[in-house]
């Protein structure tokens, strides 16, 4: 009879220490997250070309400084889901005459809400985007120049799709 007591309680103790094991929470690397605003580069002259330029980016108050400026033809661009607008540095660089190289600077400034959607226990929430409307009374986005101004390269802006929840479409058009 003991040792019949004694290992139902080993059987019990084992039992419960299998019972609440739980399976590792580890989010998988394919599982969308927060997606980036994607900004495509077009021909001004000719607007169903796309047009590849050496161009950085930066959030204002960053630095260029010491960043080399590759070819491209779109850029990912973060919204943060801390404010409801951002303002990003694009600048174009070209090679000057006689040598050396010209950064022309523009500044948009993208208004937008966002909505935290929850995705499982592992991978915890994500943000979705929604550019505001871009109206007479409160234009978006908004297209700036450098002070002192060095004149605008950008020449048109395009919002082409404006709610921003996946990474694998265009959201914003560049004409320049």
């Amino acid at each position: 009879m003991k040792n019949i007591i004694i290992t139902a309680i080993i059987a019990t103790v084992i039992a419960t220490y299998f019972w609440s094991c739980e399976k590792d929470d580890i989010c998988a690397e394919d599982t969308p997250t927060t997606p980036n605003m994607i900004v495509t580069f077009y021909n001004a002259d000719n607007q169903e070309v796309r047009k590849s330029g050496r161009i950085l980016q930066f959030m204002e108050g960053d630095s260029i400084e010491g960043r080399d400026a590759v070819a491209v033809d779109s850029l990912v661009v973060p919204l943060g889901a801390d404010a409801e607008s951002v303002r990003w540095g694009f600048t174009l660089v070209t090679n000057a005459p006689g040598g050396g190289l010209n950064y022309n600077t523009d500044y948009i400034e993208f208004k937008y809400t966002h909505n935290e959607v929850y995705i499982s226990r592992a991978c915890g929430f994500k943000s979705l985007f929604y550019l505001k409307e871009n109206t007479n009374e409160e234009p978006n986005p908004v297209l700036t120049d450098t002070i002192p101004a060095d004149n605008l390269w950008i020449q048109e802006i395009q919002v082409i799709e404006s709610n921003i929840e996946n990474e694998n479409t265009e959201h914003i058009k560049i004409f320049y």
